[in-house]
């Protein structure tokens, strides 16, 4: 088992799994009550990095732990992860309102024949 400081881990790097670099690691969220790791709050090196991922009241994106692949020299995430949570949050488009077809008249009754 490797073991990593978390100090080392303040400001390491954060890259995709394709090699794009997303920013750098400011501070890490975890569950109070389980213990677990719950996202990672990067700083994006633009504005437009990491556009449509949920933001702490700072602008740091919070990157879901499940994104992580490898923590090395930089912290490795899964863009296809990222890729769902960006469509997690996006707002719905509004839905048009539905128009119903006009009633028509139904055909007047004709007199049954007995």
């Amino acid at each position: 088992m490797t073991q990593i400081l978390a100090s080392r881990l303040k400001s390491i790097g954060i890259i995709s799994d394709r090699g794009l670099q997303l920013g750098r690691l400011d501070d890490i969220l975890f569950d109070e009550n389980d213990g677990k790791i719950h996202s990672l709050i990067i700083k994006p090196i633009t504005k437009e990095t990491l556009e449509g991922i949920p933001r702490d009241s700072s602008g740091n994106a919070l990157i879901p732990f499940k994104a992580v692949m490898s923590i090395r020299d930089f912290i490795v995430v899964n863009e296809r992860v990222l890729a769902i949570q960006q469509l997690k949050t996006q707002p719905k488009p509004a839905q048009p309102a539905q128009t119903l077809p006009p009633i028509q008249a139904l055909p007047p009754t004709l007199p049954s024949e007995e």
